[in-house]
């Protein structure tokens, strides 16, 4: 971990304590609020590297990647704006690659009161509304109860709050329930958007047609329809390929031939070429 490093993640850090405390930036990193404090301040001597990488990936600081504003970037984002700013919910059906989650972080990074989970198969029903309050930068600790009730009501303290649960299809019955809950308790001042890939609206269609218990009342409160995103284009993947340091046409052409409507393989190619260009530098210096 170099000082240039370092310094992005402090500079990062001070930024988020404009938005909200530095102990709850503290919660969402699972550090003290002493050592972010030593941080933003400049203190870093006895800082050690494996702490600031456990920082970087938690708070999903990527300071070696340049967002370009792709269709779909564009798109999910204005989606997301809307649902923060009218309170409804939205739902985000389509498959990987095309971007969802990168514009949803985004959107969280520079938003206030915007919480952004990512679900996880294993995942309880306590580890859920745990990582809700991690998410949220609060205490996590107390019965699943005590939890619930602690997270609706922070939500209901904020103002046009949005709550974005990304992956939503990995989340088990149970805990795919508490949506309602939030819901009802949150209707008209908190905007909701659940996403995930196409296996998400087949399982609720699913769940709706074999008439599940609150399938079709959650079908109902996102509008019973489920948003698509485009395919990747020339211009998506050139916007990324300069954005990040790619000019050569021909790179450029290779990497969208490559992609197969996929932006993680765009990421994957574009590392890899700028990886080979920093090792021929090296052999011609």
């Amino acid at each position: 971990m170099n000082q240039e490093q370092k310094s992005q993640i402090a500079n990062e850090l001070t930024r988020l304590s404009r938005k909200i405390s530095q102990k709850q930036i503290a919660n969402q990193a699972g550090v003290s609020t002493a050592l972010i404090s030593q941080i933003i301040n400049h203190n870093w001597a006895l800082i050690s590297d494996a702490m600031w990488r456990k920082i970087q990936v938690t708070l999903r600081i990527d300071p070696n990647w340049v967002t370009a504003k792709t269709s779909n970037y564009n798109l999910v984002y204005d989606l997301v704006k809307t649902a923060k700013d009218t309170s409804v919910s939205i739902a985000i059906s389509d498959t990987a690659g095309k971007g969802k989650t990168h514009a949803y972080t985004d959107f969280e990074r520079i938003h206030e009161n915007v919480i952004y989970v990512e679900c996880k198969n294993y995942w309880t029903k306590k580890s859920y509304i745990r990582q809700l309050l991690i998410s949220a930068g609060l205490n996590s600790l107390g019965t699943t109860e005590e939890l619930i009730n602690r997270f609706i009501k922070h939500l209901k303290s904020l103002n046009n709050p949005l709550l974005i649960i990304d992956q939503f299809d990995k989340l088990k019955d149970p805990q795919l329930d508490l949506f309602m809950d939030f819901y009802n308790d949150l209707n008209g001042h908190c905007g909701f958007v659940i996403s995930g890939v196409e296996a998400l609206e087949i399982r609720i269609d699913k769940g709706v047609n074999r008439n599940k218990i609150g399938y079709a009342e959650l079908y109902s409160r996102i509008g019973r329809k489920f948003i698509k995103l485009d395919p990747i284009s020339y211009n998506d993947v050139d916007l990324i390929c300069n954005a990040n340091g790619i000019t050569a046409p021909d790179e450029i052409d290779f990497i969208y031939q490559n992609c197969e409507d996929d932006l993680r393989r765009v990421r994957r190619d574009i590392e890899k070429y700028k990886l080979k260009q920093k090792k021929q530098f090296k052999k011609t210096a």
